[in-house]
């Protein structure tokens, strides 16, 4: 579920327009993705994480990234 991409979307203040130009895909590429319709390509969520700070675990599996911290140890 990628909860946490849309989560940080509107953190960050970009429309889904402005995250689709960022991406360098469709706006209907992007809609795709986050109503799973279609996978994410590694290599975009990859440049999603870099793009927000944030990690492609955390964008991924909708956990905060404290309880990602705890899974690790």
């Amino acid at each position: 579920m990628l909860v946490n991409v849309e989560a940080e979307r509107v953190r960050n203040q970009f429309t889904k327009e402005e995250m689709a130009e960022k991406l360098g895909v469709s706006v209907k590429t992007y809609y795709n993705w986050i109503n799973e319709e279609r996978d994410v390509p590694s290599k975009k969520l990859k440049q999603m994480a870099v793009l927000f700070g944030t990690t492609m675990d955390y964008l991924v599996k909708g956990c905060s990234e404290a309880e990602q911290e705890k899974e690790v140890v």
